[in-house]
């Protein structure tokens, strides 16, 4: 899928030209509507306030975990508010729906640029609107911390107000291929969407499989995230390719419906998803996710009080647990909030998370040096049984 950034602001700025030029009424708001951007920078600038923006899919099949970053962030702006704010000043949560789209992400982006007053971004959830939108940001000076991203491309980008939270694919999904593998699996198909982050995972998943692991994949599909609910084509092509495990890139959404015609069909491949960690895939998928297995930079059971305390005070908030997309979005906003408890600013934060950070979150920790992958991030492998999440095995980093 191709973006187009460039062309979309080149464009808008022209509509913005046009109407200027249209009358001096329209000339009038445009001033008054700059004076009261420039008022609400003044506001927050002077002490009162630092406003960030939230960036996710708030509608559509991904917004389940949009919801999870939103209301994470939210939870730690309460707590962190009560608890006397950040020097004085509170924190102000403000989000934006990119619908899960590139295109969408650009828009955002703009709007959130177009706002002075808005300090720094946390999203997005999925990696192509991140490098959709990323010119904006860099334009705009502000700094972006991405709790979920995990496209391998993004590590060697030149940007320096970018960072992530999660381990790349090229970690995670390595170590989801063996523990399909590791469960019995001897045949492995790849399935995937045909958008940007679930094409770099299949290249990551098939390079690891046959040039690292020697082995073949049997079959791959595809399918189309935001339109296909019918995977009869794709179930029976790898139950005539005699798969016996299917590796799967997208959302947990498919993922339950995939396993579910599969099994109605009497095939039960030992399956790992990706993006599957959602706690909605639960009841969504029933006895047919049985089994399913899936990344996640959190584990809901760890017996650390702190981890518990976040799940126990996330649930009573909000009645469900968290994922590693809501842990990781709560934990960014306490290590920006220390950030700026020392003495960063919306010019110099990412300056300061780059070179400076070193925080112990409730969840998971975070040091970058000098680079956008976060040197402290973990994952764990998840199994689902009995209707939960249990915890396979967890690696660091180093992969290890």
């Amino acid at each position: 899928m191709k973006k187009r950034p460039a062309v979309i602001l080149v464009l808008l700025g022209m509509v913005f030209s046009m109407a200027a030029c249209s009358s001096t009424g329209t000339s009038q708001t445009t001033q008054s509507a700059a004076s009261t951007q420039a008022s609400a920078a003044q506001a927050s600038a002077a002490g009162n306030e630092i406003k960030f923006a939230v960036a996710v899919p708030l509608t559509g099949d991904q917004s389940e975990q949009g919801l999870q970053y939103q209301k994470a962030c939210q939870l730690a702006v309460e707590e962190i508010n009560a608890a006397g704010g950040i020097n004085g000043k509170k924190l102000v949560e403000e989000s934006f729906d990119d619908q899960g789209s590139p295109n969408q992400a650009v828009v955002v982006a703009a709007k959130i640029a177009a706002d002075p007053s808005i300090e720094f971004v946390i999203g997005h959830l999925n990696s192509g609107c991140t490098m959709a939108a990323m010119p904006t940001y860099i334009n705009a000076g502000l700094a972006i911390v991405s709790p979920t991203n995990s496209m391998d491309e993004l590590s060697t980008q030149p940007w320096k107000n970018y960072f992530r939270a999660s381990l790349s694919d090229g970690i995670s999904a390595k170590r989801l291929v063996d523990a399909i593998y590791a469960a019995g699996a001897t045949k492995l198909g790849i399935f995937y969407g045909n958008i940007t982050n679930d094409l770099s995972a299949k290249e990551v998943f098939a390079n690891y499989i046959q040039k690292e692991l020697g082995k073949k994949v049997y079959a791959e599909a595809t399918y189309n995230p935001s339109t296909d609910r019918d995977f009869s084509s794709q179930v029976e092509a790898f139950k005539a390719a005699g798969c016996d495990g299917i590796v799967f890139t997208g959302e947990y959404t498919p993922a339950a419906l995939f396993a579910t015609q599969a099994h109605s069909k009497g095939y039960t491949p030992i399956m790992g998803g990706l993006s599957a960690n959602n706690p909605a895939i639960l009841p969504l998928g029933g006895k047919n996710v049985e089994g399913l297995l899936t990344v996640c930079g959190f584990d809901v059971t760890n017996t650390d009080p702190k981890v518990q305390k976040f799940v126990k005070d996330y649930k009573a908030a909000y009645g469900s647990n968290p994922n590693d997309t809501g842990s990781r979005s709560y934990d960014c906003i306490y290590m920006i909030a220390d950030a700026y408890k020392n003495g960063a600013t919306k010019d110099t934060l990412a300056d300061y998370i780059s070179n400076k950070t070193n925080y112990q979150g409730a969840t998971m920790n975070f040091k970058f040096d000098g680079q956008i992958d976060n040197k402290e991030a973990d994952v764990y492998i998840l199994k689902i049984q009995d209707g939960a999440f249990v915890k396979v095995a967890r690696y660091t980093y180093s992969g290890q």
